[in-house]
């Protein structure tokens, strides 16, 4: 007795590849589990927005912004992340918007990456 039935298959049928991101995909974010757990892993280190708390406020962050934004600088790291409420995060993305992207978006990163690395060592 077979343990199942016979398959059917049409003509010129062939097994489906897995599907993998193109070598010409260009998009830096984190998806999936990896984007969900850096972004819990952000929201647990700051659970105040970092613009509210500068001016004395205490608002639970409930958005993860990319300091730099992404299109711009390209880095998904961890030093390019911080913890905000939804209306700082939505005033911070109008008024960037409205600037454009700066000229020298290398500085910046080097400048924010030099002080996460100082401040975690």
């Amino acid at each position: 007795m077979p343990k199942r039935p016979p398959v059917f298959r049409p003509s010129g049928w062939k097994p489906r590849t897995a599907w993998a991101r193109p070598a010409s995909w260009s998009d830096p974010r984190k998806r999936g589990r990896a984007g969900q757990r850096d972004r819990a892993q952000v929201l647990l280190e700051e659970p105040f927005c970092r613009h509210c708390l500068a001016v004395g406020r205490h608002v639970q962050a409930t958005v993860v912004d990319h300091i730099l934004p992404l299109e711009w600088s390209r880095c998904d790291e961890r030093w390019n992340k911080q913890a905000l409420c939804r209306a700082c995060h939505e005033e911070k993305s109008k008024r960037e918007r409205a600037e454009g992207e700066p000229i020298d978006i290398a500085a910046q990163l080097a400048r924010l990456k030099a002080e996460w690395l100082g401040s975690t060592t």
